[in-house]
């Protein structure tokens, strides 16, 4: 079940990088260059992960080569966030952001207590820088008229993959995807769908 979660993934960004390509060709839209790059990243390092599931039937033991990718896929997404906000909303005050780290470090302390410390660093850090600003670029689009409120689409996405990422790494704590039955196995798969999400969040953000 593992290889076919993985199969799946790999498929979904795959054609997130394709359709991102393509919208990229045809309007030349810096937008849709990143999310192009952070779907391509994403994609390597869930192929390495997938072939060597294939190949030796266990998960890769240097886990770090596609660790470097998905980083990297990270990275990119949020230059496309950075890309995405305006002055107005660099300078907008939201006092609900601050949830994003008060979830964010105790579930730090917690999966430092059950994997690799950098990594862990890393990886909810990221996390919660994403998550502190889309929350506030969720608020401010709302105070918008007309288009421009459609970024909050952007942010909404964001918001899922942030909190699918997060959903996926506490419940693999306790269980491994292995069948169906496991609840890692649909949270991975809900993983895969936000990862989906975000092309159309893009579009809808870029097209106002």
């Amino acid at each position: 079940m593992e290889l076919i979660e993985n199969l799946l993934q790999l498929l979904t960004t795959f054609l997130g990088a394709l359709l991102s390509g393509i919208a990229w060709q045809k309007s030349r839209r810096q937008a849709y260059f990143l999310l192009l790059c952070f779907y391509g990243c994403f994609a390597l390092g869930s192929l390495y992960w997938t072939l060597y599931l294939l190949l030796f039937n266990t998960t890769p033991r240097v886990f770090y080569v596609s660790e470097f990718g998905w980083v990297a896929s990270v990275i990119f997404l949020r230059i496309l966030q950075v890309t995405l906000t305006d002055s107005g909303e660099r300078g907008f005050r939201c006092r609900k952001a601050w949830l994003a780290p008060l979830v964010g470090v105790p579930l730090l302390v917690f999966y430092c207590t059950y994997g690799d410390v950098l990594s862990n660093l890393i990886w909810c850090g990221l996390m919660i820088w994403l998550s502190f600003c889309a929350v506030r670029g969720l608020f401010y689009a709302n105070t918008l008229t007309g288009k421009a409120r459609n970024r909050r689409y952007f942010h909404i996405g964001m918001l899922c993959y942030v909190g699918s990422e997060y959903l996926l790494w506490t419940v693999g704590c306790f269980w491994s995807a292995t069948s169906p039955a496991s609840p890692a196995f649909w949270c991975d798969l809900l993983l895969t769908l936000a990862l989906l999400g975000l092309l159309p969040a893009v579009r809808k953000a870029v097209e106002e």
